[in-house]
């Protein structure tokens, strides 16, 4: 089949260009044909991209500027590529493809929201709002990334699209994917030789420093973990707007174990040498960190935020719980981890083998049984 993604700036180097780049790549080597549409950015994209794969860059400013310049391209773009699929990589794009549906009525038209439903945008938050009633009664399908979330669209909007939860992919599977004939007592001294590293009492938090990451939760839960465990220490991986803030209310806390790494260009390491990973959001589209992290066997201790964490982390199985935003129970959650070494790394193996229900062939079958089923409707 011929798929358009019609994706915001694929030149950006965001979580939803990152998952575009792994669904991408796996259909085309699946033998689809596969074109992205964006809106803005120019060059290449940021991620690999299979060199099947073309990108036509539509060289607007933003989503509001030179509206009709995008229509005209869009509208000629799509003469030109006649995709069986046009999939909005962000619901927000529906503006542009509802008018590219009714245009080429054959395509069909699917919006793929990688945001949850109660998420409040800083700009443009109204504008989403109308978005969201337009693909519900325009488009084909709406694709969410969690069974929560779409019980959050089923009950607050009168659906008259079809809604399928297809979750993100791991995109780390070296680890226990098995290739070239490794075995799985290889992969599991592989394994082995990981946890093996980590004797360095390391709390791992991965993620742009920016408040709806929650990090400034974090640093007052870690106080009285680090007076119980002055041993251990927490860790920030990533940048962002609040870094300094942050650095300041970890001072202002008197804190003395914790480190502000920035961001880093391969983070595989810090999971490797890190006991468990920490996720103080106060909200989530869908949490790759948790993938990530899990995909290296690391456990979590995490808020039970919205949307989808608690299809990943289950409490007391492969990390811990606390409600939303409860740093009182967070803090509590992160001794009873640090305390017991032996369950903490039962529940890292037990992390990998949770993480195999989002492997890439998994989700990719998702996708091609959802095209399939549209084709043939």
């Amino acid at each position: 089949m011929k798929i358009v993604f019609f994706s915001g700036d694929m030149s950006r180097s965001g979580g939803t260009e990152r998952v575009l780049s792994l669904i991408a790549n796996g259909l085309a080597a699946r033998g689809h044909d596969i074109r992205i549409f964006s809106l803005t950015g120019e060059g290449s994209s940021f991620y690999e991209l299979d060199e099947s794969i073309k990108i036509h860059w539509i060289g607007s400013r933003g989503l509001e500027t030179d509206i009709i310049h995008n229509l005209r391209v869009l509208n000629r773009l799509m003469k030109e590529e006649k995709p069986d699929f046009l999939i909005d990589v962000d619901i927000i794009l529906c503006f542009y493809s509802v008018l590219l549906k009714a245009r080429f009525p054959k395509t069909h038209w699917i919006s793929w929201e990688h945001f949850n439903f109660y998420t409040r945008f800083p700009v443009n938050h109204n504008l989403r709002k109308v978005a969201r009633l337009i693909v519900s009664r325009f488009s084909e399908c709406l694709v969410v990334l969690s069974d929560e979330d779409k019980g959050y669209y089923r009950s607050n909007m009168r659906l008259k699209c079809r809604i399928e939860r297809i979750y993100n992919p791991t995109p780390y599977e070296e680890m226990w994917e098995n290739k070239n004939g490794i075995s799985d007592e290889d992969q599991d001294i592989s394994l082995n030789e990981i946890n093996s590293q980590r004797n360095g009492k390391i709390a791992l938090a991965v993620g742009r420093l920016t408040r709806i990451k929650g990090y400034d939760m974090l640093l007052k839960s870690w106080r009285p973990v680090e007076k119980k465990h002055p041993d251990w220490t927490l860790r920030f991986v990533g940048d962002g707007e609040e870094e300094e803030s942050l650095k300041k209310e970890a001072e202002d806390l008197g804190l003395k174990n914790v480190e502000f790494v920035g961001r880093v260009e391969d983070v595989r390491d810090y999971y490797k040498s890190a006991d468990f990973l920490v996720l103080s959001s106060r909200n989530e589209g869908f949490v790759m960190v948790l993938l990530e992290a899990m995909a290296y066997s690391l456990p979590a201790v995490a808020f039970a935020c919205k949307a989808g964490v608690k299809e990943v982390v289950f409490d007391g199985v492969n990390g811990y719980l606390a409600p939303p935003n409860d740093m009182k129970t967070l803090a509590k959650k992160m001794d009873k981890i640090i305390s017991d070494d032996k369950n903490r790394r039962l529940m890292g193996k037990r992390a990998e083998e949770i993480i195999k229900r989002f492997r890439r062939d998994r989700i990719l079958d998702e996708w091609e049984k959802l095209f399939s089923e549209m084709k043939n409707h």
